[in-house]
């Protein structure tokens, strides 16, 4: 339910929100049984719309990585477009990618081998294919007539572009005379052939015909799809006869001449059986079809006399010369978008008039979403803000200058981020905030924040505490650390050397190839270089992240480091896993035009290029056409400093893509589908109500539509906090996620989606709290 905007309020919920999605969470009974839905009030500010798509992707997010939430298909024929080794990833071209061409192997009933029986009961051998269009991309667009100003994933078709075709072939031939009367196999349905002219160019069919032979005097009653037809013979002759059908009376007929009904569907004379004799009793045998169809080679398939814009027919000669012994080869059926078709979560493509194949799309499985951003930490120095290290996620400044350029790594003169492309860094405690420590080889990748502190003479020994930073708090790797120990933390391995107590600083050694002081990788394997500093008059470096002080213009395109832009590359992985082995791209970090100028983002390099404002937001989408399809929000305010978040997905992202029969079901088991706060809407769901009770109706509904003062009357909850709390609700069960305004309810669907405890779902309980870190069981059933 209202999957479309959905998914534009998830959207919404990244660009305020840096929550990093922590799709491992374990979500309790009854939520995870693919049932429940997350509500948010019809009024509810931003923050609250936000919280709710936060949660749901958590919980989507939670299911996915269980596999509770696959894709089914119920029903006639599917066909997912991948193979065993290759997925279809966002920006690929279906044919290239994966396949073209699809038979009874893919699709084994709408594709099927037969036999084909003319009028003579001799049997031809045919078979079947689709060859799926040469142009069919996967992006992300932007189309007005599909929703107004939002950047929308799927298939984008523009009109004349080919979808498909469709080919029957013959391996041996029937002859074009023996065609009439007979039904013709096409895509899983049989259609009466009525006549076969112009040189057996043109073949005229009915669409789901059910025939029958009626004798002159009786009445014979027939069901064509939903309708029921009353049958009699007017009058009958050897050329012609004219039946009675629900009253009404055809004219003339011939053998193999149609005559349209009132209803719209079509009556044919198959064949007249006309008895002469006064004695004798005649009969006709006819059909009754819902449409007639009229297939003529080179031209527009015509349904009823009406031609269908974008499908054309080809009928193939065996000989490929019209004789009186010509035999049919193949037919084939070309569809081409008449107006430009969208393939999108929300809306299948079929194909027109035949209505028996259709193409689906359910949308791309990321993994996780592990989001970054590049901003300004304050007027002059730039920041990664809660990058996610393999120990938690940490504020990582790595730029500072002034309004004339950069001066340095880290946030200022006296808090310096230590970084070095040598097998050495010195961390001077007077001045630097703290170093990088990266191990990285083929799948593996992590990074550490480090410092030292506590510098000591112990007896003859200058000693110092080596230390880590470890969810939000700094603490002991090596205590009491002298030169030529070793340690280690996570896979990289480090030396200490020379500890200088009085002034501070100690010499820390890679003590392997693998270990390095200036690679950063996020905890998923995002890998970004941080700046170096060299000294050299020239930039004559160009190894990416050198960064020379001294120039002041924008050096050599390889590298563009220097004193006023630094390109942050990044590298994914590639699909199956290696660290830096996938598609890259380069946020460039300067400074805006202001009277004094100040840190911003100032360009997103080797994404797509298909930056797509979100409605009126000032933040601009787009993705990496990769593996992993790393999704970026560019934040460009009219007034204020441009920032940018990394969306990273930290494995492969395929595109559920399908050809299947029409009559085929496709669903998924995706359980917190964000609803406006309906109740009839959530009739047997259980439900994450986001939210206070004054503007979502269903929370209302728990404690009362109160607010301030008596909003903490009935909640227990003040000015700055959040409950939790689990209500009994119409059978099924109600999760409260609210705070005392919304501030306080982005605080508690953040506690809700990264704490590792799982929220007991029984009723009376309910947990407070203040912060988004933290929260406390206050009842128990």
């Amino acid at each position: 339910m209202f999957r479309k905007a959905v998914s534009v309020l998830t959207s919404a919920a990244l660009i305020g929100s840096t929550v990093t999605m922590a799709a491992a969470v374990a979500y309790p009974a009854p939520f995870n049984a693919g049932n429940s839905a997350v509500v948010y009030g019809a009024d509810s500010a931003t923050a609250d719309m936000t919280a709710a798509a936060t949660i749901q992707n958590n919980i989507n997010a939670a299911l996915v990585s269980d596999g509770s939430a696959d894709t089914t298909v119920e029903g006639g024929d599917s066909y997912q477009l991948e193979r065993t080794s290759t997925k279809l990833h966002l920006g690929d071209n279906i044919a290239t990618a994966v396949r073209s061409t699809l038979t009874d192997d893919h699709l084994p009933t709408l594709l099927a081998d037969g036999k084909f029986i003319d009028d003579d009961n001799d049997e031809f051998d045919y078979t079947q294919k689709i060859v799926l269009g040469p142009t069919l991309n996967s992006s992300m667009w932007e189309d007005n007539d599909y929703a107004d100003d939002t950047p929308t994933v799927g298939y984008r078709i523009p009109g004349g572009q080919t979808v498909l075709n469709y080919t029957l072939t013959f391996s041996d031939q029937p002859l074009f005379a023996d065609l009439p009367t007979t039904s013709l196999p096409i895509m899983g349905k049989e259609y009466y052939v009525l006549s076969n002219s112009s040189g057996n160019s043109v073949l005229t069919l009915l669409d789901s015909a059910t025939d029958a032979v009626l004798t002159e005097g009786d009445t014979t009653t027939l069901s064509v799809g939903k309708n029921s037809y009353d049958v009699s013979i007017s009058y009958i002759s050897s050329a012609a006869v004219k039946l009675t059908v629900n009253g009404e009376t055809t004219n003339s007929l011939a053998a193999l001449e149609t005559y349209k009904l009132s209803d719209g569907s079509y009556v044919g004379i198959k064949e007249l059986l006309y008895n002469a004799k006064d004695t004798g009793i005649s009969s006709v045998e006819f059909s009754i079809g819902k449409g007639k169809l009229k297939l003529t080679s080179g031209s527009e398939v015509q349904v009823n006399d009406v031609a269908v814009p974008g499908l054309e027919a080809t009928i193939t000669n065996a000989s490929g010369v019209p004789s009186a012994t010509s035999a049919l080869a193949s037919i084939r059926l070309d569809w081409k978008a008449d107006t430009d078709l969208f393939l999108t979560e929300d809306t299948e493509i079929i194909m027109p008039q035949f209505e028996t194949v259709k193409m689906a799309y359910t949308g791309a499985t990321y993994p996780v979403e592990e989001v970054i951003e590049i901003k300004q930490g304050g007027d002059t120095y730039a920041v990664l803000e809660d990058f996610p290290l393999k120990d938690g996620t940490a504020d990582i400044a790595f730029l500072y200058g002034d309004s004339n350029g950069f001066n340095g790594t880290g946030k200022d003169a006296n808090n310096k981020l230590i970084t070095s492309n040598l097998t050495t860094v010195t961390y001077d405690a007077d001045t630097d905030e703290y170093f990088i420590v990266s191990y990285a080889a083929t799948t593996e990748g992590e990074s550490y924040l480090m410092r030292a502190n506590n510098f000591v003479l112990d007896g003859s020994d200058n000693e110092t505490n080596i230390q880590y930073y470890k969810d939000g708090v700094w603490t002991d790797k090596k205590a009491g650390g002298k030169e030529g120990d070793t340690f280690s933390i996570g896979n990289a391995e480090l030396g200490i050397g020379a500890v200088d107590r009085a002034g501070k600083n100690v010499v820390i050694t890679a003590n392997s190839s693998s270990t390095n002081f200036y690679h950063l990788y996020s905890a998923e394997g995002l890998r970004t270089y941080l700046p170096f500093e060299i000294t050299t008059a020239t930039n004559v470096s160009t190894e990416v992240g050198a960064l020379n002080l001294n120039l002041s213009a924008v050096g050599p395109v390889s590298t563009g480091h220097n004193g006023t832009m630094f390109y942050l590359n990044f590298s994914e992985e590639d699909k199956d896993g290696n660290i830096g082995s996938g598609a890259a791209f380069t946020v460039n970090v300067g400074w805006d035009s202001s009277t004094t100028a100040e840190v911003e983002v100032s360009d997103l390099v080797g994404n797509n290029d298909s930056e797509i404002e979100i409605q009126d937001t000032d933040v601009w989408r787009t993705f990496m056409y990769s593996a992993l399809a790393t999704e970026f929000l560019y934040n460009k305010p009219s007034s204020g400093q441009d920032s940018i978040k990394i969306i990273y997905h930290g494995d492969e992202v395929e595109l559920g893509t399908y050809v299947v029969s029409s009559d085929a079901v496709i669903g998924s088991g995706e359980s917190g589908v964000a609803i406006l706060d309906d109740s009839a809407a959530v009739t047997g769901k259980n439900v994450v109500v986001v939210g206070g009770s004054a503007i979502n109706a269903i929370a209302a509904e728990l404690v009362g539509a109160v607010r301030g003062p008596a909003f903490t009357e009935a909640t227990g909850v003040a000015a700055g906090e959040f409950l939790i709390e689990t209500f009994a609700y119409n059978g099924n069960v109600a999760l409260l996620v609210a705070g005392y305004d919304p501030a306080d309810t982005t605080k508690a669907a953040t506690y809700l989606t990264n704490t590792d405890d799982e929220i007991m779902v029984e009723e009376g309980k309910k947990y407070t709290g203040s912060s988004a870190t933290e929260a406390t069981l206050v009842t128990t059933a």
